[in-house]
């Protein structure tokens, strides 16, 4: 008996995000020439299961939505959250966006008034900010709040900083959020609203839902360390 028909073209599935995109590939599924054509079709001709190929791209390609968090939970578990949540999720997503956007934008400079090239002019910059800021809060500013918290709990004192109070760093920290946070607006405004143009391809659609996905993930990674490990760092020193 022939397996359940999976709806939708090839643009369809690959463009849902970045990392459909790349299953995709991986299949050796050209999305350029059969992009508007079924992907069931498209899958049964290479001799694919539309089935597992379509459960792969879901199982990848779910909406990245935020993870409740217990805000009363230990500053090292909240720490432990936020590298496998937020930083782990950077250092994969960045580099290979980087890559995608530096191809598109070779390719195409300059149509629709450079938009790809604008685009990667923007995204490059916030790389560099959040790739230097996720070292200093990694190498620096982590390390000293569960410092701070074992102390605490073993009913020591304070141990010494070579920044003098927790709020410095953490000042540091929350003026380089700022900038991302107008670095993403200024994305937003390239990209306008990530609304893709109609004569965008699957590649572009993906990049830009993963890029509004980005934004989404670093409002959330922001707030997290603004409003409750900034906070309680604070706090417990204070």
């Amino acid at each position: 008996m022939e397996s359940t028909r999976i709806e939708g073209t090839v643009n369809d599935w690959a463009s849902r995000s970045f990392r459909a995109l790349l299953v995709v590939e991986r299949y050796g599924i050209d999305f350029h020439d059969q992009g508007t054509r079924s992907f069931d079709e498209v899958c049964r001709e290479k001799g694919l299961d539309p089935a597992a190929v379509s459960a792969e791209i879901d199982s990848v390609a779910q909406p990245r939505l935020p993870v409740p968090i217990d805000e009363n939970i230990s500053l090292r578990d909240l720490i432990q959250h936020i590298n496998a949540r937020h930083h782990e999720y950077l250092k994969l997503e960045l580099p290979r966006l980087r890559a995608r956007l530096d191809r598109m934008a070779m390719r195409h400079p300059d149509r629709d008034g450079a938009l790809l090239p604008r685009l990667r002019e923007v995204f490059v910059e916030i790389q560099a900010d959040l790739e230097l800021h996720l070292h200093k809060e990694e190498d620096i500013l982590f390390p000293s709040i569960g410092r701070m918290e074992r102390a605490v709990a073993n009913g020591n004192p304070l141990p010494p900083s070579p920044f003098g109070s927790v709020r410095n760093p953490i000042g540091m920290m929350e003026h380089e959020h700022t900038r991302v946070e107008e670095l993403l607006k200024s994305m937003r405004t390239v990209a306008r609203d990530y609304v893709a143009p109609e004569y965008a391809c699957a590649n572009f659609r993906a990049v830009f839902n993963t890029l509004k996905e980005l934004e989404a993930d670093l409002h959330e990674h922001i707030r997290v360390e603004n409003d409750i490990l900034h906070r309680r760092a604070a706090e417990l020193e204070g």
